[in-house]
């Protein structure tokens, strides 16, 4: 899948692609679903990974509106 791709499916919150890459914004350090219901980044501040683990291991933090399940209670 493309960036281009991957940012027209962020940008159009499409939710069947959850669990295939993990958007993350640079600018916030938070990391989501490509469904996100939350205000869609600027493309320039969007960086994508794989997996969730590894955005949690560049830095970034899970969103507390789409991954409540990486959440500790």
């Amino acid at each position: 899948m493309t960036r281009e791709e991957m940012v027209r499916i962020c940008q159009n919150r499409d939710k069947s692609y959850e669990g295939k890459f993990f958007l993350a914004v640079k600018s916030t350090k938070i990391v989501c679903k490509p469904g996100c219901p939350s205000r869609v980044p600027l493309e320039k501040n969007m960086v994508f990974f794989d997996t969730a683990e590894e955005a949690f291991g560049a830095g970034y933090r899970p969103c507390k509106r789409c991954m409540k399940e990486y959440w500790r209670s």
